[in-house]
């Protein structure tokens, strides 16, 4: 909700602004409150907050031949550079109205133009900047995604891959980690433990986030598989596929305990 809350104080200054520029087109101290600087971030106040409702997880899977053979396939949103892109050409798009601006006031008042353009440039560097340093060449749709087989798990997206065996699992979680530096709610994480007291514990996180597909569904999956080896060989077949779409993932019970005495 802080999103929403923060946006929603920052709309009506913006709106302010608008209304300035309207009834005074010669105001450019206006425009700039008003679109340049407090538009912008009350848009990406709004969208995040919008980012941040719960949303029905569909239920998504695949099946795709690998060296190792046959694997089920869990599907990640493909890396994207469109943020950046967007970054990069709403920072030209900045310096470029005050360029215009600086051209259309040198015969006028040129001193306002300057101090326009010299705040406009501010935020457009800014932008520029976080949209060179964050982008990422594009990823084929084919070459990510949360690769399951009988022997071992890969994960490949974001900095990927990271390969871990199952046999090599001690223990699955499931977590709210803070991000350092982030601001609102945390992130909600599958954990896989790896190593022992002896060798030292690691964890391998899988934000909730990262899967386009039901995350609460694949923490069971990796419970169920740790739990019993012996089906593991079902993953990359139909079987396994048709397991995960119908969350067949209770815990096998040894036929030892099952209870077949008919008295009630």
């Amino acid at each position: 909700m802080l999103p929403f809350v923060m946006a929603m104080v920052v709309w009506p200054l913006v709106l302010g602004g608008i209304w300035t520029a309207v009834r005074d087109p010669e105001s450019v101290w206006g425009v700039l409150l008003g679109l340049v600087l407090l538009g912008p971030f009350a848009a990406t106040l709004t969208l995040w907050g919008w980012s941040e409702l719960p949303r029905t997880a569909p239920v998504a899977a695949d099946i795709r031949a690998t060296g190792a053979g046959s694997a089920l396939v869990l599907p990640v949103p493909r890396p994207s550079s469109i943020g950046s892109l967007v970054a990069i050409a709403f920072g030209v798009a900045l310096l470029g109205a005050g360029l215009w601006q600086l051209i259309a006031s040198l015969n006028d008042d040129w001193s306002s133009g300057a101090a326009f353009f010299f705040l406009i440039s501010l935020p457009a560097l800014f932008a520029i900047l976080i949209g060179l340093g964050t982008y990422h060449p594009r990823k084929t749709l084919g070459n990510v995604g949360i690769v399951l087989t009988a022997q071992d798990i890969s994960i490949d997206y974001g900095k990927g891959p990271t390969n871990v065996a199952w046999q090599d699992i001690s223990a699955v979680g499931a977590r709210s980690r803070r991000e350092k530096n982030k601001v609102g709610s945390g992130t909600n994480v599958i954990t896989l433990v790896t190593g022992d007291a002896a060798t030292g514990y690691r964890t391998i996180d899988i934000g909730h986030k990262d899967l386009e597909t039901d995350p609460t569904r694949v923490y069971h999956l990796f419970v169920f598989y740790v739990r019993n080896p012996g089906l593991r060989s079902e993953l990359g077949t139909e079987l396994g596929l048709d397991r995960f779409r119908r969350g067949g993932y209770v815990p096998e019970q040894p036929t030892a305990f099952v209870d077949r005495d008919p008295r009630p």
